[in-house]
């Protein structure tokens, strides 16, 4: 959660939220932050009666999303959110007062200060916030075992038949495309990438579960790295050594390159398909 929100002593205004909770701030940094301020503060605001107190403006906004907001677009690091309420009712101020980049949520799918959050749970919560380009940046790391279990998730509520719809479609054009990547590569793993010499039987046979178990990999979670993927390989401490060929380079070490090679081919696939028209023939680049 992030920390206490303190008033700066050299504040010019006073924003006050639901519940009457007040927070100091400059009108200066707001201006900057929102356009929607900064039209607010155009309009001279007379003084209050009686006091020499700083002017109010109330925004009957949460508190909480109130403190989270103030906090990121001031120049500190942004604050630590855990939950899903506050991030929601963060977002749905940066639309109100049109302050997208108080949140650096667009510019990278998911920071590591948003880990609890899954891809999913990132897409539905752009999606209820309008932000339907960012959600297609959470869309590519959703993985098809968590779409399954979307239903059951509260965050189900806040997306719309269309916006479901539109996920579903993305990732089977992303299936598609994944599938004819390893088929290709499945092809060739066995001779272009290793001696002529080393043709056994063991290794052709195995050349397809290595190919199937990198695709299963890629399946449960779009961001897999090569050395976890690898871990899909049933039986390679036992399987490889086992070459009959004098010098067979078909190992352990050959298999997590050839890994890094296919997750690269597949990661650079979902990075350039088409979020508006996912099964277009050509990608967006």
């Amino acid at each position: 959660m992030a920390t206490e929100w303190k008033n700066p002593p050299d504040a010019d205004v006073i924003l006050r939220a639901s519940g009457g909770r007040e927070f100091h701030a400059h009108k200066l940094v707001l201006s900057i932050a929102s356009p929607v301020f900064r039209d607010m503060f155009s309009v001279p605001q007379p003084p209050p009666i009686g006091s020499p107190q700083l002017p109010i403006v109330d925004v009957d906004d949460p508190p909480e999303a109130l403190k989270v907001f103030l906090q990121s677009i001031y120049p500190t690091r942004n604050p630590l959110i855990n939950d899903v309420e506050t991030l929601l009712s963060v977002l749905r101020l940066t639309d109100k007062y049109d302050a997208k980049d108080a949140l650096n949520i667009h510019r990278d799918y998911l920071p590591s200060s948003y880990s609890k959050f899954s891809p999913i749970e990132m897409y539905a919560i752009l999606c209820a916030c309008g932000r339907e380009e960012e959600a297609g940046v959470a869309a590519r790391h959703v993985s098809f075992a968590s779409l399954k279990t979307l239903d059951s998730n509260p965050l189900f509520q806040l997306i719309t038949i269309a916006q479901y719809q539109r996920l579903v479609s993305f990732m089977i054009a992303r299936d598609k495309r994944m599938r004819e990547i390893v088929s290709s590569h499945r092809e060739h793993i066995g001779w272009d990438r290793f001696p002529v010499h080393c043709r056994d039987d063991l290794h052709s046979l195995y050349s397809g579960t290595i190919a199937a178990a990198f695709q299963a990999a890629f399946e449960a979670d779009p961001c897999v790295r090569a050395g976890d993927a690898v871990r899909w390989i049933p039986s390679t401490p036992r399987a490889f050594p086992q070459c009959s060929s004098g010098g067979c380079k078909y190992d352990a070490a050959r298999i997590l390159n050839y890994a890094e090679e296919l997750l690269k081919e597949l990661a650079e696939m979902t990075r350039n398909l088409s979020w508006e028209n996912p099964h277009s023939k050509r990608p967006k680049k």
